[in-house]
């Protein structure tokens, strides 16, 4: 049988599948854990992400969709789960932060019904302030002062940009949740078994953006590698070098000393790096999972 470390870490989709991983994980950490905080922001991201939220339209951004929010809510739990395996005290804050923050950390994407023209994409420089405003505009009456406060610091962290800065944190508790989320927005999404593919839909939705930094999807594919560099030294220092403590959840829960995430990313790298020494107009046929390239292509031929 093949060994496919991406096929380990899963590719869910399903909110009820992530939601009953994350429920087993926090009570592995804190089995007296009170599991409302985390259970109405699922309800709200799904609602949300549906359509179904009063005043919103679904989700319709190609690359930040709700399979990339389940993505990031997957690695957050595995990565307190992993920090807990280490010795780290997680509390009660620390674990309803990070997953709250988790789940609605790309809901700046979401479009109101007063915002009727493109997919939410246009909102790429402003999403993460505009999540932070969505999480405390529909939670400000449901979440705790603390709570409010230290899922909103989780959401800012995910600000990547060189230009952003980190959140001030008023205790351990916020700066670990946001730091576990953070990394877990970079390694989960480059970890996926069709990421390479879906950076064509996020292509897209620079182009959509106004984002002029990459000439062309093959610019964005030739300087995806430069990009990988740049974020594990984030992940490595302003992050706290979190990752290394996922080999202790897979140990834990499979019983094998290996940490598929780093795994699956090192294999999407070498697998770009071969890919981009092909000439341009062959590429793009050697990326055939999930018939996501043909699906970004059609979008960046529609006017």
């Amino acid at each position: 049988m093949a060994d496919i470390p991406s096929l380990e870490i899963g590719n869910s989709r399903d909110f009820g599948e992530v939601r009953a991983e994350v429920v087993r994980l926090v009570r592995a950490i804190r089995p007296g854990h009170e599991m409302g905080y985390i259970d109405h922001a699922f309800s709200l991201a799904e609602t949300a992400s549906q359509g179904l939220l009063l005043g919103y339209s679904s989700l319709l951004t190609p690359y930040h969709d709700h399979g990339h929010m389940l993505e990031v809510v997957l690695c957050s739990v595995r990565l307190l789960h992993g920090l807990h395996l280490s010795g780290e005290v997680i509390d009660d804050l620390t674990i309803d932060a990070c997953i709250v923050g988790a789940l609605l950390h790309d809901t700046g994407y979401l479009m109101n019904n007063d915002e009727v023209s493109g997919t939410g994409a246009q909102f790429t420089i402003t999403h993460v302030v505009r999540g932070a405003v969505f999480a405390e505009t529909q939670l400000v009456d449901i979440l705790p002062p603390d709570l409010m406060s230290a899922t909103s610091k989780v959401i800012l962290a995910t600000d990547h940009r060189p230009v952003a800065v980190m959140p001030e944190f008023n205790s351990r508790a916020q700066r670990i949740a946001a730091q576990v989320t953070a990394t877990a927005d970079l390694i989960g999404q480059m970890a996926n078994r069709e990421y390479l593919e879906r950076l064509l839909l996020l292509y897209y939705e620079f182009n959509e953006a106004g984002i002029t930094v990459f000439k062309d999807v093959h610019d964005l594919l030739e300087k995806t590698g430069s990009f990988y560099k740049m974020m594990n030294g984030r992940i490595q220092r302003e992050l706290g070098n979190l990752t290394p403590h996922l080999t202790k959840h897979f140990d834990q829960t499979r019983g094998v000393r290996r940490n598929y995430y780093v795994e699956s990313i090192d294999r999407n790298l070498g697998y770009l790096a071969s890919l981009v020494k092909e000439e341009r107009q062959r590429r793009l046929d050697r990326l055939k999972r999930g018939g996501i390239v043909g699906k970004a292509l059609d979008l960046l031929e529609t006017p």
